[in-house]
């Protein structure tokens, strides 16, 4: 096998890639991995280039130089039709402390180590968080802040909830992910489900009345030093959406209970047009209401 052959196998570095020089947008990439935790090319794309040329190209110079690894999905036709996902390595995370921007960064290589379940799930929720970001970005909003759930599983609260017979159970309010936004209604804050369809329906209602009763015993106000609250549920497909919202409405959950289905939402309408469903009503509805 040629060196050139060998250079064009996409898990595998180049011995000796050309120079690069780092520019800003660079380390806002590096940066943005880390935050993530896992990226597609096409997200990396949506987020920081005009198009996929030079995506690719500056995306393939971080993984050649170390800054970044590369690891791909187990699809039908092996790694040659996989899009390619891009994790933090070694140099991108002495780059990120050089920077000094972030605080107490956490990362080892063996955080790397992740199955398939971690990676599609992870990307599906990624799907959905660059969409707010660019709808932010669109709109003159700004998203104060993004709580993944492996963060969230450092330190989370127990509610307890009782049953109508009176046995008790504790519930951990572990959400996919937290944010906040700021936009002229003020500022509003956000539990994420992003729901693959692999938890059963009755787990999904514990979560709903865990969320209940988080909010009605005053916990969720503690930690969060805020009153508003909407718990966003996004599906894979309208049916399963459906029924999650149907058991939502069956464990007493209304008003802060979003539903959408990914597929559906983007950077123009995810936050603004009425494509949300909420429990114990009928219409669609945007996320954020304009002024």
């Amino acid at each position: 096998m040629t060196e050139a052959r060998k250079r064009r196998r996409r898990d595998q570095r180049d011995a000796n890639p050309p120079p690069m020089q780092l520019t800003d947008r660079d380390k806002a990439i590096v940066e943005a991995v880390y935050q993530y935790r896992v990226l597609r090319q096409d997200q990396v794309q949506a987020l920081f280039f005009g198009s996929q040329a030079a995506a690719q190209r500056r995306l393939a110079h971080l993984y050649h130089h170390g800054f970044l690894e590369r690891q791909f999905l187990l699809v039908k036709g092996g790694m040659m039709n996989s899009q390619i996902l891009y994790l933090l390595d070694r140099r991108g995370e002495e780059l990120l402390r050089a920077e000094g921007e972030l605080d107490d960064i956490q990362w080892k290589r063996s955080d790397n180590q992740v199955g398939q379940e971690f990676l599609e799930h992870t990307l599906a929720i990624n799907d959905f968080r660059v969409n707010v970001t660019l709808a932010c970005r669109q709109l003159g909003y700004e998203l104060l802040n993004w709580h993944p759930e492996s963060q969230l599983k450092q330190d989370y609260d127990r509610v307890t909830v009782r049953n109508p017979r009176g046995r008790s159970r504790e519930i951990p309010i572990v959400p996919d992910s937290y944010f906040a936004l700021q936009t002229p209604r003020g500022r509003t804050h956000f539990f994420l489900e992003l729901d693959r369809g692999k938890m059963t329906t009755k787990r999904f209602q514990n979560k709903i009345e865990g969320y209940l009763a988080y909010y009605q015993t005053g916990a969720y106000q503690e930690r969060y030093g805020a009153r508003s609250l909407r718990v966003l549920t996004v599906a894979l497909g309208e049916k399963r959406l459906e029924n999650l919202k149907s058991v939502t409405e069956q464990a007493g959950g209304k008003t802060w209970f979003w539903f959408g289905v990914l597929s559906q939402l983007t950077p123009e309408n995810v936050l603004s047009a009425p494509v949300w469903l909420v429990a114990g009503d009928r219409s669609v509805l945007p996320l954020v209401e304009p002024l």
